[in-house]
């Protein structure tokens, strides 16, 4: 978590007021990082996964990078619905669904956070204790805490393998259940061994480690446009870099 993030989650108007301004124009500026790698990633005509969309802005936020390409995006909260119509109107050839991703058809509920009223909706997940952790990571005041009311919201989540989309990148983001939805699409990671962007955090390394090792993955950090061989951080949350062993010509730049 950098500083200008610690300052604004000791304050939860700060946030929200940091999270609109971040999510419909600054964007443009603090971007993740990791979506720069797009800049290096040989043009072709497959399509981009972007799996825990939320709002649109990680769709947004890729065609800084991209400018072309098919981005087709999930995200169960259909609440998010109207937000996602916004991204529609404001990017091309960009798709939604509104499911989400994971290793098997069910229908679940969704923790949502909400301050009155207003849907934290970044904090959502399928795992309450995730939600109650993320809640009370020193964002919010503790004055306050009592007035974060935790909303279930039954959401459909589905694998996508038999969709037979060709990816040649996937971002994941879900709140801690990536290693699920890698497993809801690993005939697909199999078959075109698409560079993938992930969100780790310390509830699910081992297990995204372990299923990316018998596929052949190799995991990065990237910093500064360059990869490095990753090394478990303390960081709790940050994106994994995951290329395949026998793909790594996809890249401009790197191999």
């Amino acid at each position: 978590m950098n500083l200008l993030e610690k300052i604004t989650r000791s304050n939860i108007y700060l946030y929200l007021l940091s999270k609109y301004l971040y999510q419909n124009y600054l964007y443009i500026f603090f971007y993740e990082k990791e979506f720069r790698i797009l800049k290096f990633i040989k043009n072709n005509n497959k399509v981009i996964l972007d799996i825990g969309s939320n709002n649109g802005v990680s769709a947004r936020s890729i065609r800084l990078f991209n400018k072309k390409n098919k981005i087709i995006s999930f995200e169960p909260n259909k609440l998010l619905k109207d937000k996602l119509l916004l991204t529609k109107k404001e990017i091309n050839n960009f798709q939604f669904n509104l499911f989400g991703v994971l290793d098997k058809k069910k229908t679940i509920n969704l923790f949502i956070p909400f301050f009155r009223g207003y849907c934290l909706d970044s904090l959502s997940s399928v795992q309450l204790s995730y939600v109650k952790d993320s809640v009370k990571r020193g964002i919010f005041q503790k004055n306050l805490m009592r007035k974060i009311n935790i909303e279930k919201v039954l959401c459909d989540f589905k694998p996508i393998d038999n969709y037979e989309f060709n990816p040649f990148f996937i971002k994941i983001d879900t709140e801690g259940t990536e290693h699920l939805v890698i497993l809801g699409l690993l005939k697909t990671i199999k078959k075109f061994k698409p560079i993938l962007m992930i969100e780790k955090n310390n509830s699910n390394f081992y297990a995204i480690r372990k299923i990316l090792k018998k596929t052949n993955y190799d995991i990065y950090s990237f910093r500064n446009d360059k990869l490095f061989k990753y090394s478990l951080n303390k960081a709790k949350h940050e994106n994994l870099i995951c290329i395949n062993k026998f793909n790594r010509g996809l890249t401009k730049t790197f191999f």
